[in-house]
């Protein structure tokens, strides 16, 4: 009886070692199978989306959010919305459709124009390692033609390796930089820049006061008793003190 007992204990320990064995084959099968799977796996190569990038249209009209110099070097870097500003200030990702631009100038020359655009979906044919979260570059000449050689073409990878590293800032060199950005600044820009677009070549100005600029009489009959650029300037300064005051009010 004790014998018996004994050989089928014996036979019920060696039926859970063989089972345990076997969960331990296939875990490792599986475990082998899907190592080989990602190693398998095959990614775009970093870079290759940078044709989706555009040079950006009405680069000027953007916002001009940082500066950098570095000896011989000067660079401005833009933003094409308003948008973009205030979500990074707001704690927010930047939206899609965010471009920002560096414009490059050495020795005071304009040397390039580099470019990063933020599109939904784009960038997920590379792999996590490189991946710029949605971001995709392009280099362009100062003719604002795509740069096949330099920091172009080829080596255009480079900018993806580098911005890989500040995944922290949303993959920008100049968060900080968005963060501090006065967006009052803006409407002061936009509102000079809009008067001095005034053309006044056909303005004539037939009275000038002694006492102040705001009672100049300006209209398109009279004689011009003014240089041009005088009288630009006079009709600017009556221009801008009437916003002013429309603004206050």
């Amino acid at each position: 009886m004790n014998k018996r007992f004994i050989m089928t204990l014996g036979l019920l320990l060696s039926l859970v070692a063989c089972n345990k064995n076997d969960n331990v084959t296939i875990e490792t099968s599986q475990q082998m199978q899907e190592e080989m799977t990602g190693q398998n796996q095959e990614y775009a190569e970093i870079g290759s989306g940078s044709n989706l990038v555009e040079f950006p249209e009405n680069l000027e009209e953007g916002i001009v959010f940082a500066t950098y110099d570095r000896g011989d070097i000067h660079e401005n870097i833009y933003v094409n919305s308003r948008d973009a500003i205030e979500a990074v200030q707001n704690g927010e990702e930047l939206p899609s459709g965010t471009v920002i631009t560096l414009e490059g100038f050495r020795d005071g020359e304009l040397e390039h124009y580099l470019v990063m655009e933020k599109r939904t979906g784009w960038g997920s044919q590379y792999s996590p390692e490189e991946r710029t979260g949605e971001w995709e570059f392009q280099a362009f000449t100062p003719d604002r033609e795509v740069m096949e050689d330099g920091i172009g073409g080829p080596a255009i990878g480079r900018c993806y390796t580098c911005h890989a590293n500040q995944e922290r800032d949303q993959y920008m060199n100049s968060m900080d930089q968005m963060k501090d950005f006065n967006l009052e600044e803006i409407s002061q820009i936009n509102r000079d820049t809009q008067i001095a677009g005034i053309a006044t070549e056909d303005w004539h100005i037939s009275e000038i006061s002694n006492h102040t600029n705001e009672s100049i009489n300006v209209n398109k009959k009279e004689s011009r008793l003014v240089g041009d650029e005088e009288k630009a300037k006079i009709i600017q300064d009556v221009l801008l003190t009437m916003y002013l005051q429309r603004y206050k009010s």
